[in-house]
């Protein structure tokens, strides 16, 4: 498996500064965090969300910044996996502008819309309007040769690798695939890891790595999901690398890591050294 990072995970590096990080660390890919920062948040401190300085901006971003970007990662060995925008389901244009920009850097692959599911409007209606977006979605894929990624994500239609499956499954597993996000998947509840990888198939394109926990409210009145460190929440990631080779997968593992337990670069560091002695200790796991 080969180790890349998403940028939405080191706010306070410019793109520059990431390159140079990633290189020293042994990171090998990169996933630009790709959306505009509204004017009123840029003074603030840099954060995951709002003013995150390691971010492609759609709006403003020039062709010849790409190529220069490019070409700074490709100096430093590295190389653009994806680019992540925050798309809504059913916004074609925006999804296009993304894959053009994605192709421009190299880049293989995007993360596409999937509805919100909030128990305003029912499931099904929801799952009918990603089913058109994503054909015009896998129309756009074979035009631009960039895969279109449906990420499991709370919150969402597709929280589980079953639930994302079943929307994918219809598609050319060279157009449309899954971001597979065991982190994400603990907010809504637990699918066994291999069942879900083994389930996905050739649609299982990309991994993300984090990790979160279950904690009692401050005030009392139950239990609240929060990030937490790599190696200290409920997924258990010696499980799923063991998981992950034993479907045979050999792609890319991005950290996108929202604890705040390290500073962007020690964050790296870290992340490269734990996911390696991982990579070595999964043949135990697959044996029990």
């Amino acid at each position: 498996m080969k180790l890349s990072v998403f940028t939405v995970c080191t706010p306070d590096l410019t793109p520059d500064a990431l390159i140079n990080a990633a290189s020293e660390a042994g990171i090998a890919g990169i996933e630009w965090r790709y959306t505009s920062t509204p004017a009123e948040v840029r003074g603030e401190a840099p954060s995951f969300w709002r003013n995150n300085a390691c971010t492609l901006d759609p709006e403003t971003t020039t062709d010849e910044e790409l190529d220069a970007l490019k070409e700074k990662a490709s100096r430093a060995g590295l190389q653009t996996v994806t680019i992540t925008p925050y798309l809504t389901c059913g916004d074609v244009p925006g999804t296009e502008r993304a894959m053009r920009h994605a192709a421009r850097l190299g880049a293989k692959a995007i993360r596409v819309g999937v509805p919100r599911y909030d128990r305003s409007r029912r499931y099904p209606d929801l799952f009918a309007e990603a089913i058109d977006y994503l054909q015009a979605v896998e129309e756009l894929s074979a035009r631009y040769g960039v895969k279109g990624l449906v990420e499991t994500h709370h919150q969402t239609i597709a929280p589980s690798a079953g639930l994302a499956y079943r929307l994918v499954e219809r598609f050319s597993p060279e157009r449309i695939g899954v971001l597979y996000d065991p982190g994400n998947m603990v907010h809504e509840g637990y699918e066994n890891y291999r069942m879900g990888l083994e389930l996905l198939g050739p649609f299982l394109a990309h991994v993300h790595v984090k990790n979160a926990g279950w904690f009692p409210k401050a005030d009392g009145s139950g239990w609240e999901c929060r990030w937490a460190a790599m190696d200290r929440g409920v997924v258990d990631w010696k499980q799923v690398v063991a998981d992950l080779q034993a479907v045979g997968y050999d792609g890319w593992c991005g950290v996108e890591d929202f604890s705040g337990t390290h500073s962007s670069k020690a964050l790296l560091g870290e992340f490269v050294g734990w996911f390696r002695s991982l990579l070595g200790e999964s043949a135990e796991v697959q044996r029990t």
